[in-house]
């Protein structure tokens, strides 16, 4: 992609943030822009950073009105239909926007690796200062807000290397004193473990973490996110850490059976008649079958504390 076209798309999607962000608040939806172009200005790279999506947080309780807001401004749900497939997190929802681009919103109610999301929203809209963009005022989270997301979202990359090229520039650009804000935020949001692990993901970071006495409490499925295991892999990692046998079935159960929406929306041969359906489940359970001796030595090696 061409550095026009990438330039065009960051401007489209600012102007969608903006547009959103007061639809919503039209609707009584307080927003924040999670990442984007207020990201972009945190970290000191607004002439050259390029995102694909806008990531807007909203108040849990808000979350089914904003939905509503986006479906009523035409937007159309990412996700196949029926119940949320399990591979979407809880805590985020894909809406992609009419128009001739392939435009996301990601809304968000909480954050990866948070445990509080009700803390999380009242700790970041309540320290929100509003930028200028696309003709509009957008609230983004301040210094210490955006500190804690860059280290939350390095502990759970994903595929991207960009989460932890990102934390190691907010080490650079941030202080000591808005980091040790960051981590009292962690606290009270039930985001501390992630936390710690994203920032010692970096010599820099691990560096701050002791200074900052942070604890050493992560689990195995926590380190395994933040090395991008297989989904396998963390898959077993968060089922020995449920405490009860219906919670592990729960857990385990849509893993191996998604729903028939969710097999179609994945697979073509699903999408050919029940015949069809009932081959992509025994290829599914086949292919998992087969990753499941590497899994389990990956779950193993993180288990014995073999983090490198």
């Amino acid at each position: 992609m061409s550095a026009l076209p990438e330039a065009v798309r960051c401007l489209s999607l600012d102007t969608a943030a903006a547009r959103v962000t007061a639809a919503l608040a039209d609707h009584g939806v307080e927003a924040v822009l999670l990442k984007g172009a207020g990201l972009a200005r945190r970290l000191g790279q607004q002439r050259h950073r390029v995102y694909t999506d806008v990531d807007l947080l909203v108040a849990p309780a808000s979350f089914d009105l904003a939905q509503r807001t986006l479906a009523d401004l035409g937007c159309s749900s990412a996700l196949p239909e029926g119940r949320p497939d399990h591979r979407s997190h809880w805590y985020e929802r894909p809406w992609r926007l009419p128009g001739p681009l392939a435009l996301t919103v990601d809304l968000h109610r909480g954050f990866h690796g948070v445990a509080d999301a009700e803390a999380l929203w009242t700790g970041l809209w309540h320290s929100a200062e509003p930028i200028r963009l696309a003709g509009g005022l957008v609230p983004v989270p301040d210094d210490a807000g955006t500190a804690l997301l860059v280290a939350l979202h390095a502990a759970a990359p994903g595929r991207s290397d960009r989460p932890r090229a990102d934390l190691r520039r907010a080490l650079e650009v941030f202080p000591v004193d808005t980091w040790r804000s960051a981590a009292d935020l962690a606290a009270r949001t039930g985001a501390l473990p992630s936390f710690a692990l994203g920032l010692r993901l970096t010599t820099a970071g691990a560096a701050l973490a002791g200074t900052l006495a942070l604890p050493r409490q992560g689990t195995p499925a926590l380190w395994l996110r933040a090395h991008r295991a297989s989904p396998a892999a963390l898959t077993i990692a968060q089922l020995a850490e449920l405490p009860r046998v219906a919670d592990r079935l729960r857990h385990l159960g849509p893993r191996l059976f998604p729903t028939p929406a969710s097999m179609r929306h994945a697979s073509p041969l699903a999408r050919r008649g029940p015949g069809g359906l009932l081959l992509a489940y025994l290829s599914r359970l086949a292919r998992n079958a087969g990753r499941l001796p590497a899994a389990l030595r990956e779950v193993r090696a993180a288990r014995r504390g073999d983090r490198a």
